[in-house]
This record gives C-alpha cells, sequence and structure tokens, in this order.
C-alpha cells in the first residue's frame, strides 16, 4: 500500500476517534446507565484509536519508515487499531447483544497482538 493509503486510513481512524472522544464525553454515559467500567474501556479504546491514527501519520509521512514499514507495521498497527479499539466500542454500543459474542470478544487481544507487532516490526 502506499503512503497516500495509509495518510488517508490515519485521516479516517483519527476523525472516527475525535467523534468517539466526544460520544463518550457527551452522550455514551446515558447509554450505558452510567456504568463505570463501560466508560473507563470506550476512553482507553478511543485513546489507542487516536494514538495509533497519530503513529499511521507519522509512518505515512516518512519515507524511510514507509520504505521499512509498509511490509508490516503499517498494516499491522491499521488492523490492531481497527480490531481492538473497534471491537470495544461495538461491544459497549451493542446493548440488545446482537453482535455475534465470539468473534468480538477475541478481536480484541488479537487486535492488541496486531499492535504489538506492527511496533516491535519498525525494529526490522
Amino acid at each position: 500500500m502506499s503512503s497516500s493509503f495509509y495518510l488517508r486510513a490515519a485521516s479516517l481512524v483519527g476523525g472516527l476517534g475525535v467523534m468517539a472522544a466526544a460520544y463518550g464525553a457527551h452522550g455514551l454515559e446515558k447509554r450505558v446507565s452510567g456504568d463505570a467500567g463501560k466508560l473507563k474501556s470506550w476512553n482507553s479504546a478511543t485513546n489507542i484509536q487516536m494514538i495509533h491514527a497519530v503513529a499511521l501519520l507519522a509512518i505515512s509521512q516518512s519515507p524511510a519508515l514507509m520504505a521499512r514499514s509498509t511490509r508490516f507495521a503499517a498494516p499491522l498497527i491499521l488492523l490492531g487499531t481497527i480490531g481492538f479499539s473497534g471491537s470495544i466500542q461495538l461491544l459497549i454500543l451493542d446493548e440488545t447483544k446482537t453482535l455475534p459474542r465470539k468473534v468480538l470478544g477475541p478481536t480484541t487481544p488479537l487486535g492488541g497482538l496486531l499492535l504489538m507487532a506492527g511496533w516491535f516490526s519498525l525494529l526490522l
């Protein structure tokens, strides 16, 4: 994938992260009936999302990192962010429990492992 793809991906992940943060600050508490655990999980997922949006942005703008990371770091970080943050956010929003828990539950730690692998692949 090209640096412009990861620039666009970083922009999308970051924009959605700002939206998630705003929702977490202004609307989520009512939806989860003030459940402190869910609010904390939402905030953690959103923070991780924003950190990795910035990481993707930095990678996309660095020719040296793009040359080293296109095969590993950038895709791992992108997929890991979607898997980790996205699964937490979907699980919290799914009040009726209609989404498959057997799929989303394991996606969170798998996303975390992909994020770790993305960071460590920058060492290559």
